[in-house]
C-alpha cells in the first residue's frame, strides 16, 4: 500500500508541475504578440516627417524667421518665439495657350429647308518651355495666413504687446483676430 501512496504522490506532483506549466504559458500568450522596438531607421524617417520639406513649410518657417528677426528688433520685446500658420497653399497661375476654331455648315435638303449647325473646338493648352519640366507660370499667389502667434518676454507690458500686434499686422497684412500675443513664460 505504500508504493501507491509513493505513486499518487508522484502523479500529483506531475499534476501540478503541469499545471503551473499551462498556467504560464496562458499568461504569457494573454499578453498579446510583443511589439518589436523600432530600428534607428524607422525612428529617422518618422522624425523626417515632421521636418518641413513641403514649399508650405519652408515657406511658414521663412516667415516666422522674418518676423521673429524684426520683432526682436523693437524695444523692450526680449526673447521671442513665433508660429505662422496658412490656411492655403501656393495658387499658381500658368501661361496658356488658347486656341478657339469655330466651323459653321449649312445644308438644304431636297424640299428646301435648310439646316445650320455650328461647332466650336476649344483648346488651352498649358505652355512648356522646350526642354523643360516645370510650365512657364504667369502668376503666383501667396497663401492665406490663418493664424500667427507670438510668444514674447516682454508682452507682459501692454505697450509692448500692442507695438508687436500693430506691428505684425502692418507687415502681414491681415486682420487683427488672427494675431495673437502672449507674454513668455515657464522654463
Amino acid at each position: 500500500m505504500e508504493w501507491m501512496k509513493k505513486i499518487s504522490s508522484d502523479k500529483m506532483l506531475v499534476g501540478l508541475v503541469s499545471l503551473a506549466a499551462v498556467g504560464m504559458a496562458f499568461i504569457y500568450l494573454g499578453k498579446g504578440p510583443i511589439a518589436p522596438p523600432q530600428s534607428e531607421q524607422t525612428q529617422s524617417a518618422v522624425t523626417t516627417v515632421a521636418s518641413p520639406t513641403t514649399k508650405i513649410g519652408v515657406l511658414e518657417k521663412e516667415l516666422e524667421s522674418k518676423l521673429q528677426t524684426n520683432i526682436l528688433m523693437m524695444e523692450g520685446v526680449g526673447k521671442v518665439q513665433v508660429s505662422v500658420n496658412f490656411l492655403t497653399g501656393l495658387k499658381s497661375e500658368y501661361v496658356r495657350n488658347n486656341n478657339v476654331t469655330k466651323r459653321t455648315n449649312k445644308e438644304t435638303d431636297k424640299t428646301g429647308g435648310t439646316r445650320e449647325t455650328t461647332e466650336i473646338t476649344e483648346n488651352h493648352q498649358v505652355v512648356m518651355p522646350n526642354g523643360a519640366s516645370q510650365p512657364v507660370i504667369a502668376m503666383e499667389d501667396r497663401p492665406e495666413i490663418g493664424g500667427v502667434l507670438v510668444i514674447a518676454e516682454g508682452a507682459r507690458d501692454p505697450k509692448v504687446r500692442e507695438g508687436i500686434h500693430t506691428a505684425v499686422q502692418t507687415l502681414l497684412n491681415i486682420e487683427s483676430a488672427r494675431i495673437t500675443v502672449v507674454p513668455m513664460g515657464g522654463v
